[in-house]
């Protein structure tokens, strides 16, 4: 019986299976459009053999479609089905499933820690995890397009700026520009000084930063002491789960 780990995403939803040994992508769907269909996946409908999912979801919404539509089908993971994590310091009730399914890579990758993990999506978060399996939090903050909407959407002339890859100027000579150096500048600085303070609370000055998400590529580039993460980096977290219903 396959076994599918489904990484629910505010724009996408993953879907893989583990074969020798490593994740393999079968699918990815837009999540608003999974929504949309009352959380009917392709990929299941089109399965006809028994099957079984395990899921970290970030979308409530989806979730309960999902759950109504394939009950005990998929299991929709919670912190306490990752025991090699402990969550003694952190208020795990608010913590999103795929920050812990990160934490739990990380952590796999490393063998014991610690490690920090930088996922740059719709959010740039970072998740640390200590050399006792703690797993301490993170920080969370607007990715580079959000930053772009929010100053589109609230102010009066301030256009949408398109995310690009270069390397910007600190002195920008028009508005566009200026746009430019203050977002991209600012979360490099940003995302820098949070993994530099986020090593010293760790007691681990030089520990990896595994880096994962669509725009890491633009801070692999700028920021070096960054370490690229394995491909489907939550999905590797998600298989190192230990349901109480296996």
């Amino acid at each position: 019986m396959p076994l599918y780990l489904v990484n629910i995403g505010n724009t996408h939803t993953q879907i893989a299976v583990i074969q020798d040994g490593e994740p393999l992508l079968l699918a990815r769907y837009d999540t608003p459009k999974l929504i949309d269909d009352g959380g009917s996946v392709p990929l299941f409908d089109g399965t006809t053999e028994p099957w079984r999912g395990v899921a970290s979801s970030v979308v409530p919404r989806l979730k309960e479609k999902m759950a109504a539509h394939y009950g005990e089908k998929i299991h929709f993971l919670t912190a306490q089905d990752f025991p090699q994590l402990d969550f003694s310091l952190i208020d795990v009730r608010t913590v999103g499933m795929d920050r812990i399914a990160n934490a739990a890579a990380a952590l796999r990758l490393m063998d014991d820690g610690p490690a920090i993990v930088l996922d740059c999506g719709t959010c740039l978060v970072t998740e640390a995890v200590d050399s006792q399996h703690r797993f301490r939090g993170g920080a969370i903050m607007p990715g580079r397009m959000l930053m772009r909407r929010g100053l589109a959407d609230h102010t009066a002339q301030l256009p949408l700026i398109p995310i690009q890859h270069r390397r910007p100027s600190p002195m920008g000579t028009n508005t566009h520009d200026a746009i430019l150096a203050g977002i991209d500048l600012g979360a490099i600085g940003s995302v820098r000084q949070i993994v530099v303070e986020t090593r010293q609370m760790l007691n681990a000055l030089e520990c990896k930063v595994f880096t994962t998400g669509g725009d890491a590529p633009f801070f692999l580039e700028n920021i070096p002491e960054l370490t690229p993460a394995p491909p489907l980096l939550t999905i590797r977290g998600i298989a190192t789960s230990t349901p109480a219903n296996d």
